[in-house]
């Protein structure tokens, strides 16, 4: 009888453990679903907000995805040259000297800006016309090697507000190679008074080609030129190739946009702050 007793206690027994495994793991499988769909839950919402992140970005940037391939705008590679050194200089006018404020600045990087062409073009930004308020605007071109101007000559007064541009071509000076050279743009007010000028310059240096970037060249079309010359650090390359295709195609977005990206890349935000600023944006005034 007590062996019976003791065979029916050990089977309860059995069958009560059996039960219970059942129950923990039923549990336990109930957890982890619930415990997935939380991750999926997560997950899903942390998808959705960076997709309105992504979107709001876009939207307050004035582009989206499919117009614009920022892994494809040019990157500009500043050279080394030593110590750094901010040897730009940006002008102002503040009322007082003006009916409103003005704002003139040389389009270079604060270092030394490259080219590789001994007749480069060379660009400048000004906020508005200044026929009314200045005698005249002065460009003048120094070499490091010499205290006498290479160039001093007056431009159109009449400027309107935008980028403007200078050809060396125009006035038949071909720099020197590795000669370091400055250049200024002046609104005088008082040709007897100089001290009222407002004035912005930037640094200009000849260099040589590289033989691997025209090899590059070679194998890109020309829209990829601009890439290349800002990646190689040649500074007046890359404006001039940005700026032609503005002049090209005025209503395509991605090229004003790679322009503004260059000259924010230089220190420029200033500038671009205002083009953004103005009606016209990005308004190319054309050659002096």
């Amino acid at each position: 009888m007590n062996i019976g007793r003791n065979m029916n206690m050990k089977r309860y027994t059995t069958l009560l453990f059996c039960l219970g495994s059942t129950l923990l793991a039923s549990i336990g499988w109930t957890e982890n679903m619930q415990h997935s769909d939380l991750e999926k839950r997560d997950l899903t919402t942390q998808e959705t907000t960076e997709k309105a992140t992504r979107s709001k970005i876009n939207g307050q940037s004035g582009f989206n995805d499919a117009q614009v391939k920022t892994s494809q705008r040019p990157v500009y590679t500043p050279p080394f040259l030593g110590a750094p050194a901010a040897n730009r200089l940006i002008g102002m006018a503040v009322r007082g000297v003006d009916r409103e404020n003005l704002l003139l600045s040389v389009l270079t990087p604060e270092h030394t800006g490259l080219t590789s062409q001994a007749q480069p073009i060379l660009y400048w930004y000004i906020s508005r016309s200044v026929s009314e308020s200045y005698q005249f605007i002065e460009f003048v071109l120094i070499s490091e090697k010499s205290t006498t101007p290479v160039l001093r000559t007056r431009l159109d007064k009449t400027a309107k507000q935008g980028i403007q541009k200078i050809s060396m071509a125009d006035y038949n000076i071909s720099l020197i190679p590795e000669v370091e050279y400055r250049w200024s743009i002046a609104l005088v007010a008082d040709e007897n008074t100089r001290s009222l000028d407002v004035v912005s310059s930037g640094n200009v240096k000849l260099v040589g080609t590289d033989r691997a970037l025209e090899a590059r060249l070679h194998k890109s079309s020309i829209d990829q030129y601009p890439a290349h010359y800002a990646q190689a650090g040649l500074w007046y390359e890359a404006m001039t190739g940005l700026v032609n295709q503005v002049e090209k195609q005025p209503e395509n977005l991605t090229h004003r946009q790679d322009l503004t990206a260059l000259l924010e890349q230089a220190g420029l935000q200033e500038i671009v702050i205002h083009m953004n600023s103005t009606a016209s944006g990005v308004n190319l005034v054309g050659g002096q």
